[in-house]
């Protein structure tokens, strides 16, 4: 007897429009107003938004199963790949948002995730899947809109928005600290490259800074990047350094030679030669399109939960 793999013997339905309540977990006034307001999210906005209901996955994983639904079905603009999948399969007790390509810069997982735990799961263990659903879709749809305090932070922040500062400092001073050294070395040695490396190590965090912190941290931060390059000065004494980042090899050259500046380093062997640049590669993808949708590809993210 020969055995049909279940992706291969499932047969997904087809669409009805933005709500396919194929489980009836709607009621009919239910899903007049979910396709009304996913009709005029991608009316105001392009991007497609549907929601499924399946009585059962068919042996599948929730992830498996929506992700052949939303390529099948096309669901999102083709050149945008924007669509968003809300699948829910009450009698498995489970749920998956599928998001496009396109989509997936406003709607990350970790932030997908939240919707889930926050927005749509509380509703479906108290047993209201319709209230669940709209209320995961409107989330989904104020971020889409771009509407104010709609993608909240997933850490805690202060009342100003800002992460605090016991988290900004240490990590803008790992930059400050390790440009300002880099930049000590090739002051000493006559090197531009990491003088140029660390001078943007040191700018930027400086710049972000400024705008996030006091004045009492920036001058913090310039007095440990002033301490780092001295000792970065200090340390470009060494044979180390001086050959390393002269010539590529180390205790090559001698305190007492005279130097021009150069760019430093060593060329690259390659089996062609010297070469001092790397290969590059590329990659393709592909793209289903299906149903009466904008013909978007396969989801390249989301979430998924369980009731």
């Amino acid at each position: 007897m020969v055995v049909v793999p279940v992706l291969l013997r499932a047969a997904l339905p087809a669409p009805s429009g933005y709500v396919n309540d194929f489980a009836s977990a709607l009621d009919d006034s239910a899903e007049q107003y979910l396709d009304e307001f996913l009709q005029a999210l991608e009316r105001d906005t392009t991007a497609e938004v549907v929601v499924a209901t399946v009585a059962s996955l068919e042996g599948m994983t929730v992830e498996e199963y929506a992700t052949r639904l939303f390529a099948d079905w096309g669901i999102g603009q083709a050149a945008d790949d924007n669509g968003v999948l809300l699948l829910v399969a009450p009698g498995d007790r489970a749920l998956r948002i599928e998001v496009g390509y396109g989509l997936e810069p406003i709607l990350p997982d970790g932030l997908v995730g939240e919707i889930i735990r926050t927005e749509i799961l509380p509703e479906f263990r108290a047993g209201n899947v319709p209230r669940g659903i709209g209320r995961g879709l409107n989330r989904i749809s104020q971020i889409i809109r771009g509407e104010p305090q709609a993608a909240r932070r997933l850490s805690p922040t202060p009342a100003n928005g800002l992460p605090p500062a016991w988290f900004i400092i240490p990590f803008f001073a790992t930059f400050v600290g390790f440009g300002s050294f880099a930049a000590g070395l090739g002051l000493r040695t006559k090197t531009y490259a990491p003088l140029a490396a660390g001078g943007m190590f040191v700018g930027i965090p400086l710049l972000l800074a400024l705008a996030v912190t006091s004045l009492w941290w920036i001058a913090f931060l310039a007095a440990m990047g002033v301490a780092a390059l001295a000792l970065g000065y200090r340390r470009g004494l060494s044979a180390y350094w001086m050959g390393m980042l002269r010539t590529g090899r180390p205790d090559s050259t001698r305190r007492d030679e005279t130097f021009d500046w150069i760019m430093g380093g060593a060329p690259v062997a390659s089996s062609g030669g010297w070469s001092d640049s790397g290969g590059s590669s590329d990659g393709g993808g592909s793209s289903s399109s299906g149903s009466d949708f904008g013909g978007g590809s396969s989801g390249g993210g989301g979430a998924s939960g369980r009731w």
